[in-house]
Parts: structure tokens; C-alpha cells; sequence
């Protein structure tokens, strides 16, 4: 369980840090372009644009505070356990830091889990990496947020 705990503390430091840090245009332009993508693939269950923009040791933290893998999140997309629908995001804001950008944005829609449909407001930390040039998101946090 000290996993979570300090993907907590990293996120925390970074984004605590993201006042001081210097904006660069073209890497943010290219991180806010990935996330556009991977939200819609996760609106779709495209499931290979998912796994392409996905790290293998991908982390999730849910708003519920369970952790889940890549693996598990494209098993629950394939079986239909898990989808959403009108997915979006605004409020979408990137901090780099070397081979490390720290997303944060907020989402809207409606999550469908176990063949039911809830609201999904979430505001999340997404933490890209880059690997072999290639940036590809490795953890991700969310927690709830209420209704506009």
C-alpha cells in the first residue's frame, strides 16, 4: 500500500513545484495533444490508441482510492465492465520537468461500470514520461468533484 502513498507525494511535490517551473510551448502542445487523444480513446474503448499513448506499468488511483493496472483497465474495457459516454475534459493545465510532464485537467460525462451509468466529474493528475522518446503516460490519480 506505500505505492499509492508516495505517487501522492511525488504529484503533490511536482505540482507544488509547477508555480516556479518554466512553460515550454512545444513539449505542453504535445503532452495536451496525447491527452485529447487518449480521452477520446477512452470515450471510444479503442483500445489500441489506449495501449499505444499507455505505459505497461501504468498505475491508476481512482477517485475511490482502489489502484488498478493497465492490464486490468483494457480487461474491463474488453469484457464491456467498463466504459464512458460523452467524455470530455477542460481545465487542462501540463508542467514539465525534464523526461516528466505532470497533467492536471478535469473530466465530465458518464462512467458505465458493472452495466450501470453514474456522472463521472473527476478532476486527475495524469504523469507522462518520456521513454525512448516516446512520451507515454505512466500513473494517474482522480478524485470526485461536484456537479457545475
Amino acid at each position: 500500500m506505500r505505492k499509492p502513498l508516495v505517487l501522492v507525494a511525488l504529484m503533490l511535490t511536482a505540482l507544488g513545484a509547477a508555480r516556479v517551473a518554466p512553460r515550454e510551448a512545444g513539449p505542453t502542445a504535445e503532452i495536451e495533444g496525447l491527452e485529447q487523444r487518449l480521452v477520446a480513446a477512452i470515450g471510444a474503448r479503442d483500445l489500441t490508441t489506449y495501449d499505444a499513448l499507455v505505459a505497461d506499468d501504468y498505475v491508476v488511483v481512482t477517485a475511490s482510492g482502489a489502484e488498478t493496472t493497465k492490464a486490468q483497465v483494457m480487461a474491463a474495457y474488453r469484457s464491456g465492465d467498463r466504459g464512458y459516454r460523452d467524455l470530455r475534459i477542460d481545465e487542462v493545465k501540463v508542467h514539465l520537468y525534464g523526461d516528466t510532464a505532470v497533467l492536471s485537467a478535469r473530466t465530465w460525462g458518464f462512467r458505465i461500470e458493472g452495466g450501470t451509468e453514474t456522472p463521472n466529474r473527476v478532476r486527475y493528475l495524469r504523469v507522462y514520461a518520456r521513454r525512448q522518446g516516446q512520451w507515454k503516460a505512466v500513473s494517474q490519480m482522480s478524485t470526485p468533484v461536484a456537479d457545475p
